[in-house]
Protein backbone atom coordinates (compact mmCIF):
# COMPACT_ATOMS: atom_id res chain seq x y z
CA UNK A 1 0.00 0.00 0.00
CA UNK A 2 0.96 3.62 -1.03
CA UNK A 3 1.23 6.09 2.09
CA UNK A 4 1.86 9.44 2.81
CA UNK A 5 2.19 11.15 6.08
CA UNK A 6 0.34 14.23 6.60
CA UNK A 7 2.21 16.43 9.29
CA UNK A 8 5.59 16.37 10.02
CA UNK A 9 5.92 17.50 13.87
CA UNK A 10 8.68 15.70 15.41
CA UNK A 11 6.80 13.11 16.11
CA UNK A 12 6.29 11.76 12.62
CA UNK A 13 9.63 12.79 11.69
CA UNK A 14 11.56 10.93 14.64
CA UNK A 15 9.06 7.53 14.35
CA UNK A 16 6.61 7.30 12.06
CA UNK A 17 8.43 8.25 8.72
CA UNK A 18 11.09 5.76 9.68
CA UNK A 19 8.48 3.13 10.73
CA UNK A 20 6.18 3.22 7.67
CA UNK A 21 9.96 2.62 5.29
CA UNK A 22 10.35 -0.24 7.71
CA UNK A 23 7.40 -2.19 7.71
CA UNK A 24 6.51 -5.14 5.31
CA UNK A 25 4.01 -4.34 2.57
CA UNK A 26 3.85 -0.28 3.11
CA UNK A 27 6.00 2.19 0.65
CA UNK A 28 6.34 5.33 1.66
CA UNK A 29 4.72 7.54 -1.08
CA UNK A 30 4.60 10.82 0.47
CA UNK A 31 4.74 12.86 3.09
CA UNK A 32 2.30 16.44 3.05
CA UNK A 33 3.10 19.58 5.26
CA UNK A 34 2.53 23.23 4.92
CA UNK A 35 6.00 24.01 5.48
CA UNK A 36 7.81 23.77 2.65
CA UNK A 37 11.09 23.40 3.96
CA UNK A 38 10.28 20.25 6.30
CA UNK A 39 8.06 18.85 2.95
CA UNK A 40 11.22 19.04 1.14
CA UNK A 41 14.06 17.62 3.55
CA UNK A 42 11.83 14.32 4.34
CA UNK A 43 11.12 13.74 0.81
CA UNK A 44 14.82 13.75 -0.16
CA UNK A 45 15.45 11.76 2.85
CA UNK A 46 13.30 9.43 2.41
CA UNK A 47 13.04 10.08 -1.54
CA UNK A 48 9.52 9.96 -2.01
CA UNK A 49 6.56 12.87 -3.46
CA UNK A 50 6.16 16.00 -1.56
CA UNK A 51 2.86 18.21 -1.27
CA UNK A 52 1.85 21.25 0.84
CA UNK A 53 -1.25 20.60 -0.88
CA UNK A 54 -3.59 18.67 1.28
CA UNK A 55 -6.24 18.87 -1.73
CA UNK A 56 -3.07 17.84 -4.43
CA UNK A 57 -1.85 14.94 -2.50
CA UNK A 58 -5.85 13.40 -1.66
CA UNK A 59 -6.63 14.00 -5.77
CA UNK A 60 -3.47 11.70 -6.69
CA UNK A 61 -4.94 8.37 -7.42
CA UNK A 62 -1.65 6.50 -6.15
CA UNK A 63 -2.29 7.13 -2.44
CA UNK A 64 -3.72 4.58 -1.13
CA UNK A 65 -3.72 5.20 3.05
CA UNK A 66 -2.78 8.45 4.54
CA UNK A 67 -1.53 8.81 8.44
CA UNK A 68 -3.25 11.39 9.80
CA UNK A 69 -0.59 13.34 12.05
CA UNK A 70 -1.46 16.16 12.61
CA UNK A 71 -2.62 18.51 15.60
CA UNK A 72 -5.26 16.81 17.91
CA UNK A 73 -7.88 19.19 16.89
CA UNK A 74 -7.35 18.82 13.28
CA UNK A 75 -7.72 15.20 13.28
CA UNK A 76 -11.18 15.02 12.72
CA UNK A 77 -11.18 17.48 9.63
CA UNK A 78 -8.58 15.82 7.93
CA UNK A 79 -9.66 12.33 8.63
CA UNK A 80 -12.88 13.51 6.78
CA UNK A 81 -11.38 15.29 3.81
CA UNK A 82 -9.05 11.76 3.33
CA UNK A 83 -12.50 9.75 3.60
CA UNK A 84 -14.18 11.63 1.62
CA UNK A 85 -11.48 11.14 -1.14
CA UNK A 86 -12.09 7.30 -0.68
CA UNK A 87 -8.28 6.11 0.98
CA UNK A 88 -7.99 5.01 4.34
CA UNK A 89 -7.30 6.40 7.39
CA UNK A 90 -4.63 5.64 10.16
CA UNK A 91 -4.48 8.89 12.42
CA UNK A 92 -2.25 9.64 15.55
CA UNK A 93 -4.06 9.16 18.89
CA UNK A 94 -6.34 10.19 20.05
CA UNK A 95 -9.00 9.71 16.70
CA UNK A 96 -10.41 13.10 17.24
CA UNK A 97 -11.48 15.02 20.48
CA UNK A 98 -15.13 14.75 20.20
CA UNK A 99 -16.99 11.23 20.44
CA UNK A 100 -19.71 12.53 17.76
CA UNK A 101 -17.09 13.26 15.36
CA UNK A 102 -15.51 10.38 16.06
CA UNK A 103 -18.63 8.03 15.72
CA UNK A 104 -19.59 10.10 12.44
CA UNK A 105 -15.73 9.39 10.76
CA UNK A 106 -16.56 5.66 11.78
CA UNK A 107 -19.95 5.33 10.33
CA UNK A 108 -18.38 7.28 7.03
CA UNK A 109 -15.70 4.41 6.84
CA UNK A 110 -17.76 1.75 7.21
CA UNK A 111 -20.21 3.12 4.30
CA UNK A 112 -16.88 4.14 1.94
CA UNK A 113 -15.53 0.46 2.55
CA UNK A 114 -12.12 1.57 3.86
CA UNK A 115 -10.29 1.37 7.32
CA UNK A 116 -9.71 3.80 10.10
CA UNK A 117 -7.13 3.21 12.53
CA UNK A 118 -5.89 4.76 15.68
CA UNK A 119 -2.19 5.14 16.27
CA UNK A 120 -2.15 3.75 20.04
CA UNK A 121 1.15 2.23 19.16
CA UNK A 122 1.95 0.00 22.81
CA UNK A 123 -1.15 -2.03 22.16
CA UNK A 124 0.83 -4.07 19.14
CA UNK A 125 4.06 -4.45 21.29
CA UNK A 126 5.19 -7.99 22.73
CA UNK A 127 4.93 -6.31 25.90
CA UNK A 128 1.07 -5.59 26.07
CA UNK A 129 0.28 -9.21 24.55
CA UNK A 130 2.16 -11.08 27.88
CA UNK A 131 -0.20 -8.76 29.91
CA UNK A 132 -2.86 -9.70 28.79
CA UNK A 133 -1.37 -13.89 28.49
CA UNK A 134 -0.63 -13.07 32.49
CA UNK A 135 -5.49 -12.46 32.82
CA UNK A 136 -6.28 -14.94 30.36
CA UNK A 137 -3.76 -17.78 31.88
CA UNK A 138 -5.01 -17.02 35.47
CA UNK A 139 -2.25 -16.21 36.89
CA UNK A 140 -2.80 -13.94 39.11
CA UNK A 141 -6.45 -14.67 39.47
CA UNK A 142 -9.70 -13.12 39.07
CA UNK A 143 -8.53 -9.43 38.68
CA UNK A 144 -9.44 -6.92 41.16
CA UNK A 145 -8.19 -3.16 40.66
CA UNK A 146 -5.68 -2.09 37.94
CA UNK A 147 -3.34 1.28 38.78
CA UNK A 148 -1.81 2.87 35.76
CA UNK A 149 0.18 6.26 35.62
CA UNK A 150 1.55 8.06 33.13
CA UNK A 151 3.36 11.55 32.75
CA UNK A 152 5.99 13.31 31.13
CA UNK A 153 8.37 16.14 31.77
CA UNK A 154 7.58 19.34 30.78
CA UNK A 155 8.27 19.78 26.58
CA UNK A 156 10.94 22.25 25.55
CA UNK A 157 8.66 22.74 22.29
CA UNK A 158 5.13 22.25 23.15
CA UNK A 159 3.39 23.53 20.44
CA UNK A 160 -0.24 22.35 19.57
CA UNK A 161 -0.17 20.95 22.99
CA UNK A 162 -0.47 24.32 24.82
CA UNK A 163 -3.23 25.63 22.42
CA UNK A 164 -7.01 24.63 23.34
CA UNK A 165 -8.42 25.14 19.52
CA UNK A 166 -5.96 22.60 18.56
CA UNK A 167 -6.52 19.83 20.99
CA UNK A 168 -4.11 20.63 23.61
CA UNK A 169 -4.35 19.43 27.05
CA UNK A 170 -3.17 16.20 29.39
CA UNK A 171 -6.35 14.12 28.75
CA UNK A 172 -6.23 13.98 25.34
CA UNK A 173 -2.26 14.03 25.09
CA UNK A 174 -1.30 11.09 27.65
CA UNK A 175 -4.39 10.58 29.48
CA UNK A 176 -6.03 8.72 26.51
CA UNK A 177 -3.20 5.93 26.70
CA UNK A 178 -4.07 4.54 30.38
CA UNK A 179 -8.09 4.91 29.05
CA UNK A 180 -7.09 2.81 26.17
CA UNK A 181 -4.91 0.60 28.23
CA UNK A 182 -8.55 -0.56 30.40
CA UNK A 183 -10.08 -0.93 27.36
CA UNK A 184 -8.21 -2.60 25.47
CA UNK A 185 -7.89 -5.04 28.65
CA UNK A 186 -11.09 -5.71 29.30
CA UNK A 187 -13.37 -5.17 26.28
CA UNK A 188 -16.09 -7.14 27.03
CA UNK A 189 -16.47 -5.12 30.52
CA UNK A 190 -18.91 -2.59 30.92
CA UNK A 191 -17.16 0.67 32.89
CA UNK A 192 -18.88 3.39 34.92
CA UNK A 193 -16.62 6.54 35.98
CA UNK A 194 -16.85 6.61 39.96
CA UNK A 195 -14.56 9.86 39.74
CA UNK A 196 -12.78 12.10 37.34
CA UNK A 197 -11.41 15.38 37.95
CA UNK A 198 -8.80 17.44 35.47
CA UNK A 199 -6.33 20.66 36.57
CA UNK A 200 -4.93 23.68 34.51
CA UNK A 201 -1.69 24.04 36.83
CA UNK A 202 0.19 27.40 37.21
CA UNK A 203 -2.63 29.57 34.86
CA UNK A 204 -1.94 26.77 31.95
CA UNK A 205 -4.29 27.45 29.20
CA UNK A 206 -5.13 23.91 28.77
CA UNK A 207 -5.44 21.31 31.65
CA UNK A 208 -2.13 19.62 32.87
CA UNK A 209 -2.64 16.80 34.60
CA UNK A 210 -6.31 14.23 35.83
CA UNK A 211 -7.47 11.13 37.10
CA UNK A 212 -9.97 8.65 37.37
CA UNK A 213 -11.44 5.97 39.39
CA UNK A 214 -13.50 3.72 37.10
CA UNK A 215 -15.47 0.51 37.82
CA UNK A 216 -15.49 -2.20 35.69
CA UNK A 217 -18.45 -5.19 35.39
CA UNK A 218 -17.27 -7.88 37.49
CA UNK A 219 -15.94 -5.69 40.53
CA UNK A 220 -12.63 -4.56 39.14
CA UNK A 221 -11.62 -1.27 40.28
CA UNK A 222 -9.58 1.02 38.08
CA UNK A 223 -7.33 3.92 39.00
CA UNK A 224 -5.87 6.14 36.27
CA UNK A 225 -3.54 9.13 36.56
CA UNK A 226 -1.72 11.21 33.89
CA UNK A 227 0.22 14.18 34.12
CA UNK A 228 2.34 16.94 31.73
CA UNK A 229 5.19 18.67 33.46
CA UNK A 230 5.78 16.46 36.05
CA UNK A 231 8.79 13.52 37.04
CA UNK A 232 8.42 10.78 34.15
CA UNK A 233 5.97 7.81 35.40
CA UNK A 234 4.92 4.85 32.61
CA UNK A 235 3.77 1.94 34.38
CA UNK A 236 0.41 -0.74 34.88
CA UNK A 237 -0.36 -2.53 37.52
CA UNK A 238 -2.82 -5.19 38.01
CA UNK A 239 -4.14 -6.88 41.10
CA UNK A 240 -5.84 -10.44 41.53
CA UNK A 241 -6.89 -12.48 43.72
CA UNK A 242 -3.53 -14.91 43.31
CA UNK A 243 -1.08 -12.12 42.70
CA UNK A 244 -0.13 -9.15 41.02
CA UNK A 245 1.76 -8.28 37.72
CA UNK A 246 3.57 -4.80 37.34
CA UNK A 247 5.28 -3.62 34.58
CA UNK A 248 7.22 -0.40 33.57
CA UNK A 249 7.12 1.55 30.19
CA UNK A 250 4.11 0.07 29.32
CA UNK A 251 3.12 2.80 26.68
CA UNK A 252 6.40 4.07 25.02
CA UNK A 253 9.57 2.74 25.20
CA UNK A 254 12.67 1.95 22.34
CA UNK A 255 12.74 -0.57 20.69
CA UNK A 256 15.30 -1.75 22.08
CA UNK A 257 14.04 -2.21 25.18
CA UNK A 258 13.20 -5.31 27.07
CA UNK A 259 10.04 -5.41 29.18
CA UNK A 260 10.41 -7.17 32.48
CA UNK A 261 7.21 -7.86 34.79
CA UNK A 262 7.28 -7.92 38.35
CA UNK A 263 5.22 -10.42 39.43
CA UNK A 264 3.71 -11.74 43.07
CA UNK A 265 2.53 -14.37 44.13
CA UNK A 266 -0.75 -14.92 46.61
CA UNK A 267 2.28 -14.82 49.28
CA UNK A 268 4.11 -11.57 47.87
CA UNK A 269 6.89 -13.81 47.04
CA UNK A 270 8.61 -11.72 43.61
CA UNK A 271 9.90 -13.09 40.97
CA UNK A 272 10.90 -11.17 37.38
CA UNK A 273 10.02 -12.31 33.80
CA UNK A 274 11.01 -10.42 30.56
CA UNK A 275 9.61 -10.39 26.75
CA UNK A 276 11.09 -9.52 23.73
CA UNK A 277 12.03 -5.99 22.54
CA UNK A 278 10.42 -4.53 19.57
CA UNK A 279 9.70 -1.38 17.79
CA UNK A 280 5.46 -0.89 18.75
CA UNK A 281 5.79 2.23 15.98
CA UNK A 282 6.75 -0.36 12.90
CA UNK A 283 4.51 -3.57 14.04
CA UNK A 284 1.54 -1.44 14.79
CA UNK A 285 1.50 -0.49 10.99
CA UNK A 286 2.04 -3.75 9.77
CA UNK A 287 -1.11 -4.75 11.62
CA UNK A 288 -3.06 -1.66 10.24
CA UNK A 289 -2.31 -3.27 7.30
CA UNK A 290 -3.75 -6.38 7.70
CA UNK A 291 -6.59 -4.74 9.24
CA UNK A 292 -7.07 -2.99 5.85
CA UNK A 293 -7.65 -6.67 3.74
CA UNK A 294 -10.31 -7.78 5.87
CA UNK A 295 -13.88 -6.28 6.56
CA UNK A 296 -14.22 -8.27 9.80
CA UNK A 297 -11.16 -7.01 11.40
CA UNK A 298 -11.96 -3.01 10.00
CA UNK A 299 -14.89 -3.36 12.08
CA UNK A 300 -13.41 -4.78 15.38
CA UNK A 301 -10.96 -1.60 15.28
CA UNK A 302 -14.22 0.58 14.38
CA UNK A 303 -15.53 -0.99 17.43
CA UNK A 304 -12.29 -0.52 19.40
CA UNK A 305 -11.49 3.17 18.62
CA UNK A 306 -15.70 3.86 19.33
CA UNK A 307 -14.76 2.39 23.09
CA UNK A 308 -12.00 4.57 23.56
CA UNK A 309 -13.71 7.56 22.37
CA UNK A 310 -16.29 6.62 24.45
CA UNK A 311 -14.72 6.11 27.50
CA UNK A 312 -12.71 9.32 27.10
CA UNK A 313 -15.82 11.35 26.48
CA UNK A 314 -17.45 10.01 30.00
CA UNK A 315 -14.56 11.35 31.65
CA UNK A 316 -14.54 14.56 30.37
CA UNK A 317 -18.05 15.34 31.17
CA UNK A 318 -17.88 13.65 34.70
CA UNK A 319 -14.75 15.35 35.58
CA UNK A 320 -14.35 18.25 38.05
CA UNK A 321 -12.38 21.15 36.21
CA UNK A 322 -10.00 22.88 38.97
CA UNK A 323 -7.24 25.49 38.21
CA UNK A 324 -4.55 25.34 40.92
CA UNK A 325 -1.52 28.06 41.27
CA UNK A 326 1.85 26.95 42.31
CA UNK A 327 2.11 27.88 45.94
Amino acid sequence: MRLVVWGLGRHAIDKILPAVAEADGLDLYGVCSRNATTVNDCARKWNCQAWTSAEAMLSDPKVDVVYVATPIGLHAANSRDVLHSGKHVWCEKPFTSRLDETLELLESSRVIGVSVCEGQMYLYHPQFSRLRQYLSDGRIGRVLSVWSRFGIPKLENPGFRLDPTLGGGALFDVGCYPVSAIAALFPDKAAKIRYASVSARDGAPVDTDGCCVMGLSSGIEAVLEWRTNAGYHNEIEIWGEEGSVLTDKIFSKPATYRPLFRLRNVHGLETVEYTEAGDHFVRMLEAFRTISDDAQMMEIERNAIARRASLMDQIRLASTPRSTARV
